[in-house]
């Protein structure tokens, strides 16, 4: 059985390296200097224990995959949401029986299920935190696990779980993949809009109490958006979204405040922030639009009002496409409560 992983950042080549060390055959089709060096040079995993080292195998083109790779059992997608578009014609190539998604946000598996049907795609979402040091070495900065959803319950997932869980992931298996995306972007989303657009490190954000009630409106915002869709927020790996709820729900910004610092700090593993990270590095678009984007869009569909998520979505996607000026916001919380106004 042949493994292709789509994307060879972070989180795929961790997908790769982890699967490699289980003695899982697995192969990532990306594109860069990253795969160049892996050609020739094992990669580094820094583990909480300590570092291993993997023979990841590596290809930047179809023509370079291994034979048994061309038509895989399975393709992980592990490209940014924005990049889905773009991924979509080396998935058509590959041709795999299944595509596993595990990227970040809400929206990217209907793109799929659109192009491939929804019985070849399975829903993912990953909750180890990992940091790239280097072009052939990561460090997982926080221990997760994978949940895995099917889009149609007929399709079983026996195979994938056990997959996965030969490179020593922690696995478990949900019906609604609907929860599982959304429970895991309300998370994604504490503070990343924010850091990016003000490009202030994350301990900053939440040292300010008027910022963390800016993450508490937009929380309950996607809170609403999502019992109006009938989604319900699960208790993922290291991800108390359905905990979060609850206590949402009933107490007041005071005693949420301290809860939220934690989840947030924890939640990282002490990394950048991946919105303020991809704008720092000049990236073409941002995952943004699969978070605040993606709430703001459902909620108008359905007549619903999420001024929080909408206005984060349009600061930062103009500083994104360059109509906004950055600067304008840098290290200004000031303004940016100003732009998207202090109601409770």
């Amino acid at each position: 059985m042949s493994i292709v992983i789509v994307g060879g950042g972070a989180i795929g080549l961790q997908v790769a390296g982890r699967l490699t060390l289980g003695g899982v055959a697995c192969a990532v089709l990306g594109r860069g200097k990253a795969m160049r060096t892996l050609a020739v040079s094992p990669l580094t995993i820094t583990f909480p224990d300590g570092p291993r080292t993997a023979q990841v195998r590596v290809a930047e083109a179809m023509a370079d995959l291994p034979a048994t790779c061309r038509r895989p059992a399975l393709a992980m997608l592990c490209v940014k949401g924005y990049d889905t578009a773009g991924a979509l014609a080396t998935l058509r190539e590959l041709n795999p029986d299944y595509i596993l998604t595990l990227q970040n946000g809400v929206g990217n598996e209907e793109r799929l299920v659109a192009e491939f049907g929804a019985q070849r795609i399975i829903s993912g979402a990953i909750t180890t935190s990992v940091e790239v040091h280097g072009e052939s070495w990561i460090a997982i900065t926080k221990l997760g696990g994978i949940g895995l959803a099917p889009l149609e319950a007929t399709t079983r997932l026996d195979r994938w779980v056990a997959l996965l869980r030969e490179g020593g992931f922690p696995v478990r298996c949900y019906r609604d993949y609907r929860a599982l995306k959304w429970s895991k972007a309300l998370i994604n989303m504490f503070g990343n809009a924010q850091a990016a657009i003000l490009d202030m490190p994350i301990d900053q954000i939440y040292a300010d109490a008027r910022l963390v009630d800016l993450d508490l409106r937009g929380a309950r915002e996607t809170l609403a958006l999502m019992a109006d869709l009938g989604v319900r927020p699960l208790n993922l790996f290291s991800y108390p979204t359905a905990t979060l709820a609850a206590v949402a729900r009933v107490a007041p910004n005071a005693v949420l405040r301290p809860l939220m610092r934690r989840i947030v700090g924890s939640g990282r593993g002490g990394k950048e922030p991946s919105l303020l990270r991809d704008l720092r590095a000049g990236m073409p678009g941002s995952e943004g639009e699969q978070l605040y984007g993606a709430v703001a869009h459902a909620a108008a569909g359905r007549g619903m009002l999420t001024p929080v998520n909408a206005a984060l979505w349009r600061i930062l996607g103009g500083i994104v496409r360059g109509e906004i000026a950055w600067d304008a916001y840098r290290s200004q919380p000031e303004r940016l409560l100003a732009e998207v106004g202090s109601g409770k």
